[in-house]
């Protein structure tokens, strides 16, 4: 179905239905560099009932790594029935894909529909958009027709037509560099873990296929669009956007776009959810987490720029007084006094689709809305007063933060009074306001989004925290979930949603896996001290990722891409748990924290933040024979900081954290230091203040009587 005006309403058509017919095959070498309909001609037995001659005038494909291309492929009816892509058992165009062997590598792929009925003798033309692997080679794409449920129509004996296909290496400008500890203006790393490395593929290609340049009502305007099929500069994405895009884009690409946004801003405070390039812009109403992202993603650019870019005006409005101008605007419309808490719609966790409409109302307000207090809007609204306070306190506007912090607590005492459910260790997903009464236990649905981003925002305390990660855990496996992006599980019964996107449980929104929401789940795991869980979540949702060729907008159950392809907001939330995560990534206005979760395995890292022209690298390796962990950094930060790293005591030796803190030393340029032992729930830290230059660290067995 085409997308709807809401930005997240949107259902593929080709999302890459499963065959019931399977299986591996392998082609000759002739078969490799020619059309099989040269080889195997129709002309021999009798005429099929599903038979089709497929040609095209393309030879030969040529594709960057992980791009998407597209091939004009014009096909014949040579059966005795008609084609058609509607009702039962439905008729595609689709590919496998092959190695330089013929052997298959991916049998199900997108399929093509066909725009009308195509009867015998007639023949179409196919715009095929195909993904090209994310690794360099040599591949060959056969194409053939499948009837969903029945067969492929090469398995009766039609011919299909074979494409080479040559995969060549992107080059990205931190290629260009040597991967050392010298400063440089580049970001790039080399990990032990190679998945690492795809995902690094996957954030750039994303980033470089949504960049968008515009000249706006604040000037030229450099952002990111949200994924395939999504014009527009959505804010809840962009601002998820900025724990990548601010590793490899200039000033502009952080800053430009939200000042675009505040340049909307309407008279109330409310801020839209988009705006385009035609100087367009609308807001899907059911939402409440507009001006928590304008923000949140402000406060990002803040600690980068300092306090002047707050004080930048806006149509004579400085950018400071905007955010907290819609943050008020949020209190005023969105809030319900018997609670103390925000309202929201009723929809599914943090979702833009409410659960009346079948159509494009569903994603605004009118008198049929359900209403009620949830909890990612408490988390995100939460999350924004207290940035809101910082940076009112960079400011020294000792009122204005005071006042913030107050509205904090206030959400966050009155989130844990009504939200919280002791018995179940995480928040429900909402309360109603009115007197809508479900049939079912919704209490009982662990809402993801909203859950994490309660940890995230500090609205759930460690054992909370500790609590909820738990049952994410127990949900993603009862219900056999294949990464843990799982979002409402278990989700919505059947039709309990009217929207035909969302209508089934697992789909869309409706318990279906989002890594937008996955990766901050993984990160606040690495935040809570669950740095082993976290690692083997967040190799989980790549390898997921990896099968599908790409991030797309969300997954099935069982991990299959669905919806926008090159989804950023994935992009960003994978991003932040690999680089502020796993990599220890930790950059505040004043100070720097580097917190390594590398572990057993060995990294060399070079951070570049290009707004505030600042590097951060370091070399994490292991000498095994000598069990001795060496880490030596540089930065041109010129602030002081702190170095957390994870230590894992199985490299040592040791059984656990009682004997490991009895026999750990740590040495700088080869002489003893003092340092302080951090424990958070798994993870155990050795703690040490430096300033990051040229600093060279040893971790090793042995006595060590100065330690904390």
């Amino acid at each position: 179905m085409p997308p709807l005006r809401s930005r997240h309403v949107y259902l593929s058509q080709n999302s890459g239905r499963r065959s019931w017919v399977r299986g591996k095959r392998t082609l000759s070498l002739v078969a490799f560099l020619l059309p099989l309909s040269l080889i195997l001609p129709y002309a021999c037995g009798p005429r099929l009932e599903y038979a089709a001659g497929i040609e095209s005038k393309t030879k030969k494909c040529l594709s960057h790594e992980g791009e998407t291309f597209e091939l004009t492929v014009r096909i014949k009816n040579r059966g005795t029935k008609k084609w058609t892509s509607r009702g039962k058992n439905p008729c595609f165009l689709s590919y496998h894909l092959l190695n330089a062997k013929g052997e298959i590598l991916k049998f199900d792929n997108p399929r093509t529909a066909f725009a009308s009925v195509v009867r015998p003798g007639e023949a179409v033309d196919l715009q095929v958009k195909i993904k090209a692997p994310l690794e360099k080679g040599s591949y060959g794409l056969e194409f053939d027709l499948v009837r969903e449920g029945i067969a492929w129509f090469k398995d009766g004996g039609s011919p299909t037509l074979l494409l080479p296909l040559l995969v060549e290496e992107r080059a990205w400008p931190e290629d260009e560099y040597p991967l050392d500890l010298a400063e440089g203006k580049f970001t790039a790393f080399r990990s032990s873990i190679p998945e690492f490395e795809t995902l690094r593929k996957l954030i750039r290609l994303t980033l470089k296929h949504n960049e968008s340049e515009f000249s706006g009502r604040t000037g030229n305007v450099s952002a990111f669009t949200a994924g395939a099929g999504y014009p527009q500069v959505w804010l809840r994405d962009a601002a998820t956007i900025i724990p990548a895009s601010r590793l490899y884009y200039p000033e502009n690409s952080l800053c430009s776009w939200i000042e675009e946004h505040l340049a909307f801003q309407k008279q109330d405070g409310g801020l839209d959810d988009w705006v385009d390039a035609q100087g367009r812009s609308d807001k899907n109403t059911v939402e409440t987490d507009q001006e928590a992202s304008a923000v949140q993603a402000a406060y990002q650019v803040f600690l980068l720029k300092g306090t002047e870019w707050l004080k930048k005006k806006i149509s004579g409005e400085a950018i400071i007084d905007r955010l907290e101008k819609s943050l008020h605007h949020v209190f005023s419309q969105r809030f319900d006094e018997k609670h103390g808490l925000i309202t929201g719609a009723h929809t599914a966790d943090w979702g833009d689709v409410d659960i009346v409409y079948a159509d494009q109302r569903a994603t605004d307000v009118d008198e049929k809305t359900h209403w009620t207090v949830d909890i990612y809007d408490q988390s995100m609204v939460y999350e924004a007063c207290q940035e809101l306070a910082w940076m009112f306190s960079a400011l020294d506007e000792k009122k204005k933060t005071a006042s913030w912090q107050k509205r904090a607590e206030y959400l966050k005492r009155n989130a844990n009074r009504w939200l919280w459910q002791e018995d179940k260790g995480f928040y429900r997903v909402h309360l109603h306001l009115g007197s809508l009464v479900h049939d079912f236990d919704e209490d009982d649905m662990f809402a993801m989004g909203g859950n994490t981003q309660a940890i995230l925002a500090g609205l759930a305390d460690q054992e909370k925290a500790r609590r909820i990660i738990g049952r994410a855990l127990e949900r993603q496996n009862e219900l056999n979930v294949s990464t843990i992006s799982g979002c409402l599980l278990p989700p919505y019964p059947a039709g309990f949603f009217k929207h035909p996107a969302m209508d089934e449980p697992y789909e869309y929104q409706n318990g279906g896996q989002w890594d937008w929401f996955g990766g901050r789940l993984v990160y606040a795991m690495f935040e809570s001290g669950f740095s082993r869980l976290a690692r083997e979540k967040l190799l989980e949702i790549i390898r997921k990722n990896v099968t599908n060729g790409g991030l797309f907008e969300w997954d099935s159950r069982d991990g299959a891409g669905r919806g926008s392809d090159y989804y950023a907001g994935s992009a960003g939330s994978l991003a932040k748990a690999l680089f502020e995560g796993y990599f220890g990534l930790g950059v505040e206005e004043k100070s720097l924290l580097l917190t390594p979760r590398v572990g057993e395995d060995e990294a060399k890292v070079h951070f570049y933040l290009p707004a505030a022209d600042i590097f951060i690298a370091y070399d994490y390796r292991l000498d095994r024979a000598e069990k001795k962990i060496r880490f030596s950094s540089n930065s041109n930060f010129p602030y002081p900081g702190k170095i957390k790293l994870l230590i894992p005591w199985s490299f040592f030796g040791f059984k656990g954290r009682a004997e490991g803190k009895k026999n750990i030393k740590v040495l700088r340029e080869g002489n003893p230091i003092p340092f302080d032992w951090l424990s958070l729930n798994e993870d155990d830290f050795i703690v040490v203040a430096s300033d990051f230059r040229n600093l060279t660290l040893e971790i090793k067995q042995g006595r060590n009587r100065v330690n904390r």
